[in-house]
């Protein structure tokens, strides 16, 4: 089975890329707006605690988020679930926002209640991380999707 197949790459590529740093960017400049946002300090807070690329964390921090961004964007774009969101690229995105975040907090249950302490953190962050983190993948989600082009008839 090619996960890859039918999904246009170049596009996944461009919009996954500029749906990472839209959310990073909108997580950055909206730190501390209504007591939300500024989730980046959770994560980097974490490379820091793991010893993982010192001196470096803000580099592997955005890096690693755009790769997420371009990565994660595959299962956005696989074409039997593309096909499977209704409505418009914001609808298609708003929808599958909320299947991500669904599925990121299943993901870290699953996990981090049984051992992994990075998604048993997810698990333990505060009320207004759980919010800002839902609404970044909102963001993350509907940019990906407006930019994101599939092949022609897929």
């Amino acid at each position: 089975m090619n996960l890859a197949e039918g999904v246009n790459i170049k596009s996944l590529v461009l919009a996954g890329f500029i749906a990472g740093y839209v959310m990073y960017v909108v997580d950055l400049a909206l730190d501390g707006w209504f007591g939300l946002f500024g989730t980046y300090r959770i994560y980097r807070q974490w490379l820091v605690d793991a010893g993982l690329f010192p001196g470096l964390e803000d580099i592997a921090l955005f890096i690693g988020h755009q790769l997420n961004g371009i990565l994660f964007g595959f299962l956005f774009a696989y074409p039997p679930v593309y096909r499977l969101l209704p409505g418009n690229p914001l609808v298609k995105g708003i929808i599958f926002g909320n299947i991500w975040h669904i599925l990121v907090l299943l993901v870290s249950f699953l996990f981090g209640k049984t051992g992994a302490i990075w998604l048993n953190g997810l698990l333990t962050m505060s009320v207004e991380a759980h919010i800002s983190l839902y609404l970044l993948h909102i963001i993350w989600s509907t940019t990906l999707a407006v930019f994101y082009k599939p092949v022609h008839g897929r």
